[in-house]
Order: C-alpha cells, then structure tokens, then sequence
C-alpha cells in the first residue's frame, strides 16, 4: 500500500510536454533562427540551444527554453533521431510549425537515466 501511494503522487513526464506553433517571418531556415543540438549520433535526445527571440513568434502555446528536449515537429517524432536527421524533418514543413518539447531532468524525465539527457 505504502508503494502505490508513492506512484500515485508522482506525474508522468508526459503531463509535462509543451507545444508552441513558432514562426519567424521567413528570415531564413528555422535553423538560422534556433538551434538544434544532440541527437542519437551523440546519445542524447535532439534539444533547444540558441534561439533569436527577437525574431520568432509564438502563435500558440509557449516558446520553449535552451535546453528544453525536442520531442515532436509538426507532430513527427523526432526523438531517436540523429541531429542532421531532425533538421531534415524541420526543414520538411513551412512555417509555422508546431514543436512539442519536454523540460529535461529527473521530475519530468523520459528516462530515469541521466546519461540519456543532454548538459546544460
């Protein structure tokens, strides 16, 4: 009983996921405008690096921060994937597109390795 309990007050990562659909008024490729970092060839899940604020806009939703883990593009999974591969599947689609993200760490982890997860 004492176990369940425990698991019961614990949220899954997946209520922690945040979509934004983002645009940044044709001002070059959307990696001209964020960058893309980690990926499976790095053992790491693709993520959010550098991003120009200035120039992007968030239709709906919230933009996500440095470091947040790229999970989804326009509803394509993107997880597993290299960092050349992702980019591939940006460029795929015209603005806006919609990005789902995850915070990285042990509260909202994909997985309770902290090995999978990229330093921030």
């Amino acid at each position: 009983p004492i176990m369940s309990r425990t698991l019961k007050k614990k949220k899954h990562w997946s209520t922690k996921v945040v979509e934004c659909a983002v645009a940044w008024g044709n001002l070059g490729d959307f990696g001209s405008v964020v960058e893309i970092l980690g990926g499976a060839e790095l053992g790491q899940f693709p993520y959010i690096g550098q991003m120009k604020l200035d120039v992007l806009v968030c239709h709906v939703g919230k933009l996500p921060y440095y470091g947040d883990v790229l999970l989804e593009v326009n509803g394509t999974p993107v997880s597993g994937l290299t960092n050349r591969d992702t980019l591939a599947v940006i460029r795929h689609f015209r603005e806006p597109i919609r990005l789902k993200t995850v915070k990285p760490g042990a509260s909202s982890a994909l997985c309770s390795h902290r090995c999978c997860w990229p330093v921030t």
